[in-house]
């Protein structure tokens, strides 16, 4: 099915939005109201925005009815984990190989994981799986 078609794409986007805002909170609030430094408040928020938007995907974007989900969630955090080191790697080649603009680069990337994660999570991390198997 074509991506722009598919209902969950909406509830895709919106997610990726609520986990953005979900992580400069975390941030702001670890940093500059708990003390923290701002790597530990990093820390943290990457893990809540990243629990988060499994939880949701999960419940709402692709409805998954998996029984399994420690299986679930090392599939979506690999996703993620996969798609946060090409974007680095492709934001240093754009930046400092290609010479484009960090934040156009920046722009540009989160378009194209947008929909490179969207397509991953749907086919493999959130994809109806066999049941019975062990």
């Amino acid at each position: 099915m074509h991506i722009w078609r598919d209902r969950r794409w909406l509830r895709f986007v919106l997610v990726g939005g609520t986990c953005f805002l979900a992580n400069l909170v975390v941030l702001y609030v670890g940093t500059d109201v708990l003390g923290w430094h701002y790597l530990v408040s990093m820390a943290a928020s990457i893990v809540v925005a990243n629990s988060l938007g499994w939880l949701l995907n999960r419940g709402w974007t692709f409805r998954s009815t998996n029984v399994r989900r420690l299986p679930e969630f090392a599939r979506y955090l690999a996703v993620n984990l996969a798609a946060t080191v090409a974007s680095l790697a492709l934001m240093a080649l754009l930046v400092s190989g290609l010479g484009v603009h960090y934040l156009l680069a920046s722009a540009l990337l989160a378009a194209v994981f947008m929909v490179i994660n969207f397509i991953a999570h749907r086919d493999w991390s959130f994809a109806p799986r066999d049941q019975t198997r062990s």
